[in-house]
């Protein structure tokens, strides 16, 4: 199946999408060991507790931001393929219209070669000799197959034209999807990052308090170091991933636009 433009915009948006939720997960996971060595320290337990609640703020506030967004995006989609389903219908039915009227234009067109065809050959009969009447038939019958060949060339031009026409309202119909579904794409994607900002702001806030409070506790120093560590090498992989779906995402468009 061959893919559009709005098939591999939207793909790769989900891909940042599914990649982005990885992340997270990865880094929660990393977040959980985290506490849970702390934990084990009874001294690390009351700055854990402050810390458990300031990140439960933030990814409220951060699930609550995005969650309009990403419903204004599920309804653009909606109606982008709804509107879309609709265009297209419209575009079959002048299509066919189109055909139908060429159909008809080259039927009245053979009409009138045949009436006149006929005409001609009842006036040679009435006025013209016997011996004259042969070569006058020829000429009025060369003049009906020109005339009908005139309206099969038109109708063949006319059928290219309304298929020209079609493939040109196809286009705009897809095209007109893809920025209505690229223009609610980029919306929710700009409230997804600012919203993920605030929470990795507040995360970070929290972190480094969590950190001072922490860094009077026996043992929880060395705890963190690891743990930072651990959390590095998370951010670096996903950053790596990222940039490799960037870079397939080049590739596709550059391929669309040599076909």
């Amino acid at each position: 199946m061959t893919l559009t433009l709005s098939d591999i915009t939207l793909q790769h948006s989900r891909d940042l999408s599914a990649l982005e939720a990885e992340r997270r997960r990865q880094l929660d996971r990393v977040e959980g060991d985290r506490q849970e060595a702390l934990r084990a320290l009874a001294a690390a337990r009351p700055a854990l507790t402050t810390f458990d609640a300031a990140c439960a703020d933030a990814a409220t506030v951060r699930d609550n931001a995005i969650a309009q967004p990403m419903t204004v995006f599920d309804a653009a989609q909606v109606d982008a393929r709804g509107g879309r389903a609709a265009d297209l219908v419209d575009v079959q039915q002048r299509y066919l219209a189109a055909d139908e009227a060429s159909d008809a234009a080259k039927a009245a067109a053979l009409q009138k070669a045949d009436a006149d065809y006929r005409a001609r050959l009842d006036d040679i009969s009435k006025t013209l000799s016997l011996d004259k009447q042969f070569a006058a038939r020829e000429v009025a019958f060369d003049a009906r197959r020109k005339a009908a060949a005139a309206a099969e060339a038109a109708w063949l031009a006319a059928l290219q034209a309304n298929r020209a026409q079609q493939q040109d309202d196809l286009r705009t119909a897809l095209d007109k999807e893809r920025r209505q579904v690229d223009q609610a794409a980029n919306k929710r994607d700009a409230a997804q990052k600012a919203a993920d900002l605030v929470y990795q702001q507040a995360v970070k806030l929290a972190r480094t308090r969590l950190s001072n409070a922490l860094a009077a506790v026996p043992d929880a120093a060395k705890a963190q170091a690891e743990f930072d560590a651990r959390r590095d090498d998370v951010e670096r992989e996903f950053h790596r991933r990222e940039e490799q779906l960037f870079d397939a995402f080049r590739d596709a468009l550059q391929r669309i636009s040599c076909k």
